[in-house]
């Protein structure tokens, strides 16, 4: 056999492989479109199935801030620094351990006088009070724990700081870590409430629900106990230490004759 002969096989076997795979490739794709018409054309009903579950939140989180201003920047920082540790042992006092108690760095911050011969109002935050410089001193203490009775127990409490040392609660925050459980089960309890909702709609037509056609996950919601609505938009409460947690699915079922 000839070189030229062999090659011309070679070819041929190539082309004829590559017939085969384009066939099957668009044989696929139309078994793929027939099946798709299939499903669109049989009868179906689409559910929203809910559920829900109360919880507690498993931590809270409290943010503090001391500040101190005045002129004197030493005599300032030893009143700062007395007023801050009494503080921390009050924290301490409290029951509150020290892996959960987050002192950040002192942050000084000196302000100039103001240019007084502008008309504009005078910002004292950018500036000093006075004709001399101002200096400040702040620090920032951060509360994360899991007892959280005890958070909220402090966030109550009013403190009264000395030698114009003063503390600002910035933030507090109820939370829920722990929740994939919960979500696990919620969204068992919701497909069931789907079924049963496709189950009472069909019910007395003379068809019952057939296969399960597709299943999607809603709305994932956090909110405060009791609060929950009845919308398709998941949000998280952070200011409530009682919670109620909502899981939406959406079902298709096929809908067969009895």
């Amino acid at each position: 056999m000839s070189q030229s002969s062999s090659t011309s096989q070679r070819v041929a076997f190539l082309l004829l492989g590559a017939s085969l795979a384009l066939g099957f490739i668009i044989g696929s794709e139309k078994l793929s479109t027939a099946i798709a018409q299939v499903r669109k054309m049989q009868p179906s009903i689409m559910v929203k199935g809910v559920a829900t579950q109360n919880v507690k939140s498993d931590q809270a989180i409290i943010n503090y801030i001391i500040t101190w201003r005045g002129t004197d920047a030493a005599i300032g920082r030893k009143a700062f620094l007395v007023q801050r540790d009494i503080f921390q042992k009050k924290l301490l006092d409290y029951g509150f351990k020290d892996a959960e108690i987050n002192i950040e760095a002192i942050e000084q911050v000196r302000l100039e006088p103001a240019n007084t011969k502008t008309t504009a109002a005078i910002e004292y935050d950018k500036y000093a009070r006075g004709t001399v410089p101002d200096f400040v001193y702040f620090q920032r203490i951060k509360i994360t724990s899991s007892n959280v009775d005890l958070v909220d127990k402090l966030s109550r409490e009013d403190f009264v700081f000395e030698n114009d040392v003063e503390l600002d609660r910035r933030l507090l925050a109820y939370k829920l870590v722990q929740v994939d459980d919960s979500k696990k089960e919620l969204l068992v309890e919701a497909a069931k409430n789907a079924r049963a909702r496709a189950d009472i709609l069909v019910s007395g037509s003379g068809s019952k629900i057939g296969t399960l056609l597709d299943a999607s996950q809603g709305a994932f919601s956090i909110q405060a106990k009791d609060s929950v609505g009845d919308s398709d938009y998941g949000s998280i409460d952070t200011s409530s230490i009682d919670k109620t947690i909502r899981v939406v699915v959406t079902m298709t079922y096929e809908i067969v004759k009895e």
